[in-house]
C-alpha cells in the first residue's frame, strides 16, 4: 500500500477485516483527506462511504481547525496511539463519539487508522444518572438535617432522665435513638456514595486506615496497618469512608474486642478481621442494600463499600480470613511506586 494507491486499502480481504471490528473505521494520511472509511462509520452520518472519502477530518471533526491540522499530524510517532471523546460532524448529524487513532506506516507511509464509535445513548445515561445522584443527594441532605433536628431533642431529654432515674425501659429509647442516628448517618452516606469518584492521587494506605480507624474504633479492640505500606492511586475521602465502613462493620460483628488487619496484595489491598466470619453461601449477598444478619448494623455500610469500589473501577472479593474471620481482597488498583 502506498500513498498514490489508496485504492489497496479497499481489498477484499482488508474489507473483510474492518467488517469485523463491529464499529466505524477512517483511514487518512499526511492531508488529512479520508482514503478510507467503512459502511459502519457512513451510517452514523446516513451517508456513503464514497461521500466521506476525500474528505479532510476537519470538515468532520468538530474541535480539529484546519490550521492546526499539521501540527496534530507531527505530535504523532509511528506506533502512537490516542483514545478520545469528542463530536463529529456530517450531513446535518452531530454525533458523540469515541475514538482510538493509531499512526502505522506501510511501505514507507504513514496514516492514521481510526476506529469510532457512537457513545450518544451510553453519554445520555450517564447524564441523567448523573442527576439522579444529584437529586437523591440532596433529598438525602435535607432529610438527614430535619430528622437529625427532633432526634436531637429527644436524647437530650433522655440523658436528663437518665441521670434521675435507673430505669431499663430509658436505656432502651436510648439504644434505639442511636440506632436512628446510625440510620440517618448511612442513608445519607449512601445517598452521597453513587457520586462520581473525585480525583484521584495517591495516597498512603496505612496512613488513611489509621486517620478512618480513629473515628470508629473501640478501646478494646486491636488494629494492624504495618504492612499496608504503599500509596495507592485513590480519591483520599471516599477510600476513607469504605475503610471506615469496614472497620464499623467488623466491630458490629465480630464485637469490641476485634482485630482488625489492613495490608496490601500485587494490585490493591485487603481488610481483615479474626471475627465469625462470612458463610460462603451469603457472601454475593452481603453488598446489597439493607442486608444485615441478627439485626446487627444498619445493612448500608457495605452497600457504600461496593458502590465506592465500582466507583475507582476496582473489584472486591469476600474470602476467609487467616483467623477465621472475613477477610475483604480488594484488586485492580494501581500504586504509585
Amino acid at each position: 500500500m502506498t500513498a498514490d494507491s489508496p485504492g489497496d486499502l479497499e481489498s477484499e480481504f482488508f474489507a473483510e477485516m474492518v467488517k469485523s471490528v463491529g464499529v466505524g473505521v477512517g483511514i487518512y494520511g499526511s492531508d488529512g483527506q479520508y482514503v478510507y472509511v467503512n459502511q459502519a462509520y457512513a451510517d452514523l452520518f446516513n451517508a456513503t462511504p464514497e461521500e466521506l472519502t476525500g474528505k479532510p477530518i476537519w470538515e468532520v471533526v468538530t474541535t480539529l481547525e484546519a490550521s492546526d491540522f499539521d501540527q496534530y499530524w507531527e505530535s504523532f510517532e509511528d506506533g502512537d496511539t490516542r483514545e478520545a471523546e469528542t463530536t463529529h460532524s456530517y450531513n446535518g448529524r452531530e454525533v458523540l463519539v469515541a475514538t482510538v487513532t493509531t499512526q502505522r506506516s506501510i511501505n514507507g507511509t504513514a496514516y492514521h487508522f481510526e476506529t469510532i464509535k457512537d457513545i450518544t445513548v451510553r453519554k445520555a445515561r450517564e447524564e441523567e444518572i448523573k442527576r439522579q445522584n444529584e437529586r437523591l443527594e440532596n433529598f438525602a441532605s435535607i432529610v438527614s438535617h430535619d430528622l437529625r433536628n427532633p432526634l436531637n431533642v429527644a436524647q437530650g431529654y433522655i440523658d436528663m432522665l437518665q441521670a434521675d432515674i435507673s430505669r431499663d425501659e430509658l436505656q432502651l429509647v436510648d439504644n434505639a435513638l442511636d440506632r436512628m442516628g446510625l440510620l440517618i448517618t448511612e442513608l445519607l452516606e449512601l445517598a452521597q456514595s453513587g457520586r462520581e469518584i473525585g480525583e484521584t492521587e495517591a495516597v498512603q494506605l496505612s496512613d488513611i486506615a489509621e486517620d478512618g480507624w480513629q473515628t470508629v474504633s473501640t478501646t478494646e479492640a486491636e488494629f494492624d496497618v504495618s504492612k499496608a505500606n504503599k500509596r495507592i492511586i485513590a480519591d483520599e475521602s471516599r477510600l476513607r469512608q469504605l475503610l471506615e465502613n469496614l472497620f464499623r462493620n467488623a466491630i458490629e460483628h465480630a464485637g469490641p474486642d476485634v482485630h482488625v488487619t489492613v495490608d496490601t496484595t500485587t494490585d490493591g489491598f485487603c481488610v481483615a478481621d479474626n471475627g465469625p466470619g462470612i458463610p460462603l453461601d451469603e457472601r454475593d449477598q452481603v453488598f446489597d442494600t439493607g442486608y444485615t444478619t441478627e439485626g446487627k448494623g444498619t445493612g448500608f455500610g457495605l452497600s457504600i463499600v461496593q458502590q465506592i469500589t465500582t466507583g475507582h473501577d476496582w473489584e472486591v472479593k469476600i474470602t476467609e480470613s487467616v483467623d477465621g474471620g472475613a477477610k475483604f481482597v480488594f484488586s485492580g488498583g494501581e500504586f504509585d511506586v
